[in-house]
C-alpha cells in the first residue's frame, strides 16, 4: 500500500488539530458571548450561570443559567422579573438591571448578588440613585 504524500498527512493533522481546537475553545465562547449579553457581570461572570467554574465553559447550569437558556439565551424584562435561584430577589435586582432593558441601573458596577445561587437579599440591593428616589417619594419632595 502506498505511504500518504507528506502534504497529505500534514493536511490531515492541521485539520484533526483545528477541529480539536474549535472543540475545545467552543463552550467558553459561547459563555463569553453570552456574558456579554448581560448588562453587568462582575463579580460572579461564569458563576451567575454555571455552578463551578470549569475550564471551557462545561461545568452544569444552576436555575439562573437553566432560565436564561430555555428564554433563548436573552437578557430581557422577562428574565429580570424572575426569581431564578428563589431568594426573594429578581434576577434584574441581582444583576443591576432591574427593568431588563439591557443597561446597568444607575452606576451599578457590581451584580448585587448571584441570580443562580440563593444568597441574601437586602439593602445592598438598592443603589444610591434608587434610594434617593425612593426616600423623596416617602419625604414628599
Amino acid at each position: 500500500m502506498p505511504r500518504p504524500s507528506l502534504q497529505r498527512r500534514w493536511t490531515v493533522a492541521v485539520v484533526v488539530t483545528t477541529a480539536g481546537a474549535v472543540l475545545w475553545v467552543g463552550p467558553a465562547g459561547a459563555t463569553e458571548a453570552d456574558m456579554a449579553r448581560l448588562p453587568v457581570t462582575a463579580p460572579f461572570l461564569c458563576l451567575a450561570c454555571h455552578t463551578q467554574e470549569q475550564p471551557g465553559g462545561s461545568a452544569p447550569l444552576n436555575s439562573f443559567g437553566e432560565d436564561y437558556l430555555a428564554n433563548g439565551r436573552r437578557w430581557d424584562s422577562d428574565l429580570a422579573e424572575l426569581d431564578s435561584d428563589g431568594d426573594g430577589c429578581t434576577n434584574g435586582a441581582e444583576i443591576g438591571d432591574v427593568d431588563g432593558n439591557g443597561q446597568a441601573d444607575g452606576n451599578v458596577t457590581e451584580q448585587a448578588g448571584n441570580p443562580g445561587v440563593a444568597d441574601e437579599c437586602g439593602p445592598g440591593l438598592v443603589d444610591e440613585r434608587t434610594w434617593s428616589a425612593l426616600k423623596a417619594l416617602f419625604d414628599g419632595r
